[in-house]
């Protein structure tokens, strides 16, 4: 339950204290967004430069070693960050959103169904409490203040205090990429938006059953003596089918809310039920409860190790 405690601490935190910080707040979201969104382009690159490129590292002092399709990544990510920053585009901001997810699920990973389910319900009575109850408390919708509060350009900031005439002044305020927004399609310059955490936090969940597909799968086949087994048809709905269809209808229902109340809705609230629930039960149907409650990825003799870090 920290991260819910520790990501309530932070809503106050940026709330509260938005004004005072919102260009530290601006600055960090920015360097961090340039290296996730650089990551995210790492595979092309490496893709790209391989034909014309050995992999040799190049030392840059202090900071390291690199390879060039990693500087090649890193550059592309810090123009497309200096963009964003002079024009505050929601296409950028979506993009380097989309970044920071893929960062995210690429380095953490849940072992468990039990922390899973723990995780998502200790989230979701996050996002319930902060979207539906928090104006009883706060007299405003925090959830909904803090998303949707532009921060000031730091890029303007510098340029006022060093008093600085020109389009500088002028850089627009930014809306931070702690969401993907979209064009409404009713209101001519209105948004929706979809945080990331409704993103990152299913998506976690999916990739554990991916990699518990993937297990199940070569332990199956091992235990054949290389053979594939036979298949029944329930069989062949894999955990990660059932899930991925369960996040799409859970964010088509958090759409269909969302457009039919006209009020903010906690996505969670839509989306942990529709990916949590059908996957225990598909679990205790096909008597994988057990395993993949406590000690999903337990690696023996006959299973070669690598497959246990799909």
């Amino acid at each position: 339950m920290f991260l819910p405690v520790g990501a309530s601490v932070s809503l106050l935190i940026m709330f509260f204290f938005f004004d005072s910080m919102q260009t530290v707040f601006a600055t960090c979201t920015a360097l961090i967004a340039t290296v996730a969104f650089a990551f995210l382009l790492l595979p092309m690159c490496q893709y790209l430069v391989r034909p014309c490129s050995d992999g040799t590292k190049m030392s840059f002092g202090c900071c390291g070693r690199f390879t060039s399709a990693e500087i090649i990544s890193f550059a592309l990510s810090f123009c497309l960050v200096c963009v964003w920053v002079m024009t505050g585009h929601w296409l950028l901001m979506d993009a380097l959103g989309m970044g920071l997810c893929v960062a995210f699920i690429a380095f953490v990973r849940l072992p468990s169904l039990k922390v899973s389910t723990l995780l998502l319900t200790g989230l979701l009575i996050y996002d319930v409490f902060w979207v539906f109850f928090s104006s009883y408390i706060f007299n405003a919708n925090v959830m909904v203040k803090v998303a949707t509060r532009p921060a000031d350009n730091p890029v303007g900031a510098m340029a006022r205090r060093l008093h600085l005439g020109g389009i500088m002044k002028e850089a627009p305020k930014l809306s931070l990429p702690g969401k993907l927004v979209f064009p409404s399609t009713h209101n001519a310059g209105h948004f929706s938006m979809l945080g990331l955490g409704d993103i990152v936090m299913p998506g976690l969940l999916l990739c554990f059953v991916l990699r518990y597909d993937a297990y199940k799968r070569a332990q199956l086949i091992s235990a054949e003596a290389g053979l594939p087994p036979p298949v029944s048809n329930f069989s062949k709905v894999t955990y990660f089918h059932c899930s991925l269809i369960g996040y799409f209808l859970g964010l088509l229902t958090a759409t269909v809310s969302s457009e039919f109340f006209r009020a903010a809705q906690p996505a969670l609230l839509y989306l942990v039920p529709f990916t949590l629930l059908p996957l225990l039960l598909m679990a205790y149907m096909k008597g994988d409860l057990r395993r993949m409650w406590s000690e999903p990825f337990i690696a023996s003799g006959s299973l070669p190790s690598k497959l246990i870090g799909v």
